[in-house]
């Protein structure tokens, strides 16, 4: 597209049209057809009987000239061509014009006025260059006579006047149609140029608009996905709301939970109207550090929310009030619903109710505190009074002995298993505590495995301990021992006779150089499969290689290691190959320093 099609409708006008014949895109055919049609209608005169032909063969010069240079425009290929080659066909005209002036009066023919159209033509070009060749073609018109020798002396003296004269006009002529040229084309390319980044603003708002529909149908599609799944969900308690807390989405869930329909929800409650208001109240001023009553909803929804609004969404438990005044309690998870668009921020809430677990967790913890005072103190009863059979003045057989051994080892089994229930009892209420002093940890692993060698003995397993002279640590002596138990007894129990068992205790350097102090027990034993590791330390859960065997045990040992290890800031890692090998790593704190307390025998 050309820039004068470049400027839409107006290309239409008769000026845009007419200029175009002179415009720097046009051909050679163009420029010509206008001089070649004056030039013949100037012939065609020359038929009235009022026109003088004095020299009729120099009138045919012209016309041949016309002739020729008409067809060359056709013909040849000047876009080809050096650009100096363009200014060839405006001279001929000026020639061709000469030629018909001289040769239809000179001076006085009226014809001479056809000059304008090839002065024009030079002039609109591109730079000055065009402006000098018509001032100098224009004189060259103006001397042809004086060249023929067709004029006296005063007319010559005339003709002189005029060959200085006219081509000053041609020239300020010419000079101001390319300056009026020039800017016309500057104008023309920058409106050229505006048109371009119209047509590439137009198109780009055109792509914009499809990507905008069509990110507008994706969020239409996906929120009537979402909401379809919520519809779907209805074991639990789906709620959104906006940033006011009101509620905008109430699932089925919510409504079985609840009690409410969604259209007595919808619009016209709040989240906090759902709640125990006492509890809010509460939860606000341990927050916010705020007492006494809060009037204000706002208030109430950001005892709620709070930690969403940080960017720390937590999950816990919340009383919520059924549409018959039953309270309920729900585990609560709270997230932020972030948007670009404010008005569709708020939150989300997702329910689900923990009556019936939180009742059987306290049951639970109730019946193992029992069960454990009940079973700890007739069990001490019976070791006391073994103690006391053991110390009868009266010898005792050997097979009186043995009874007491018997009856020694299951009460000191079932002493330490009551300790464990009691320790899990404790963890799960959060009242496991650790006593802490500066120990050697090798001490400690030192006394668990002088204890564990007659299990090791009698279970046909080596055992083999390497420490490093001095790990101190941070830590409880008494609680670390019994982790250390808990692995020696598990790694001796599931390792076959002839099988190995290995403890070391080792400084070493954590990923940001700080001390750390490690305890790793590795048997050669039946191993645990990949899918099982992560929940040893779960309470109660065995793995399958040692229910299929038959093995003895609660599971309770590593949940107890986990708890104690986690307890003292550190860590409990895993690695097992079923028939191959287990490996138990406890990583520490460790700290440097000589004191040291005695580890418990």
């Amino acid at each position: 597209m050309n820039e004068w099609a470049a400027r839409g409708p107006a290309s239409d006008s008769p000026f845009a049209r007419l200029t175009r014949w002179w415009a720097e895109e046009a051909s050679i055919v163009e420029r010509q057809v206008p001089f070649t049609v004056l030039y013949v209608i100037a012939l065609l005169t020359l038929l009235l009987p009022a026109i003088a032909v004095p020299d009729p063969g120099l009138v045919a010069i012209g016309a041949v000239l016309v002739g020729l240079e008409t067809a060359a425009a056709f013909a040849l290929p000047w876009r080809r061509w050096p650009d100096w080659t363009l200014y060839v066909p405006p001279l001929v005209q000026m020639l061709a014009v000469g030629f018909l002036r001289v040769g239809t009066g000179g001076p006085a023919s009226p014809f001479a006025l056809i000059m304008v159209l090839p002065v024009v033509d030079l002039a609109a070009r591109r730079g000055r260059r065009g402006v000098a060749v018509a001032a100098i073609g224009a004189a060259g018109i103006i001397a042809i006579p004086l060249v023929l020798g067709t004029t006296d002396t005063m007319i010559t003296t005339i003709l002189v006047v005029r060959a200085v004269f006219v081509p000053l006009v041609v020239l300020v002529v010419a000079y101001t149609v390319n300056g009026l040229t020039e800017r016309l084309r500057a104008r023309t390319e920058t409106l050229a140029t505006l048109r371009r980044m119209q047509d590439a603003l137009l198109e780009r708002m055109r792509a914009d608009a499809v990507e905008l529909a069509r990110v507008a149908a994706d969020r239409r599609a996906s929120r009537d996905m979402l909401l379809s799944v919520f519809d779907a969900v209805t074991e639990q308690a789906i709620i959104a709301a906006d940033e006011d807390g009101l509620v905008d989405v109430f699932n089925p869930g919510a409504e079985k939970l609840l009690g409410y329909a969604r259209a007595d929800v919808v619009g016209l409650m709040r989240l906090t109207d759902l709640h125990l208001r006492a509890e809010l109240v509460a939860r606000r001023a341990e927050l916010f550090h705020e007492d006494g009553e809060v009037d204000n909803p706002r208030f109430l929804l950001e005892a709620l929310v709070a930690p969403a609004l940080a960017g720390r969404p937590e999950v816990r438990d919340w009383t919520y009030v059924r549409r018959d005044g039953s309270p309920i309690t729900v585990r609560l998870a709270v997230t932020r619903r972030a948007d670009t668009d404010p008005r569709s921020a708020g939150y989300v809430v997702v329910a689900a109710d923990v009556t019936a677990e939180r009742e059987t967790d306290r049951l639970k913890e109730r019946f193992v505190s029992l069960v454990s005072h009940e079973l700890r103190t007739p069990i001490a009863s019976v070791l006391g009074y073994v103690e006391l059979l053991r110390d009868e003045s009266d010898p005792l057989t050997a097979e009186q002995v043995g009874y007491l051994d018997v009856i020694e080892r299951n009460a000191r089994h079932q002493l330490r298993l009551v300790g464990d229930l009691l320790l899990t009892a404790q963890v799960r209420a959060g009242r496991f505590a650790v006593q802490r002093a500066r120990i050697d940890l090798g001490d400690v692993v030192r006394a668990s495995v002088q204890t564990a060698v007659p299990a090791a003995q009698a279970a046909g397993v080596e055992l083999e301990a390497h420490t490093d002279p001095v790990v101190m640590i941070d830590g409880d002596a008494g609680r670390l021992a019994q982790a250390v138990d808990n692995l020696l007894s598990n790694a001796i129990k599931f390792t076959p006779s002839g099988g190995t068992v290995t403890v070391a205790v080792r400084r070493a350097r954590g990923p940001i150089g700080q001390q750390q102090a490690e305890v790793q027990v590795t048997d050669t034993g039946i191993g645990i499969p990949p899918d099982e590791v992560t929940h040893l330390t779960e309470d109660f859960y065995r793995a399958s290689t040692a229910t299929r065997r038959a093995l003895p045990g609660f599971g309770l040992g590593l949940a107890i290691t986990h708890a104690i290890v986690t307890g003292h800031g550190g860590r409990l890692e895993v690695t097992s190959r079923v028939d191959e090998g287990t490996t138990f790593t406890m990583v520490l704190p460790a700290v440097t320093g000589s004191v040291r307390t005695s580890a418990p025998s």
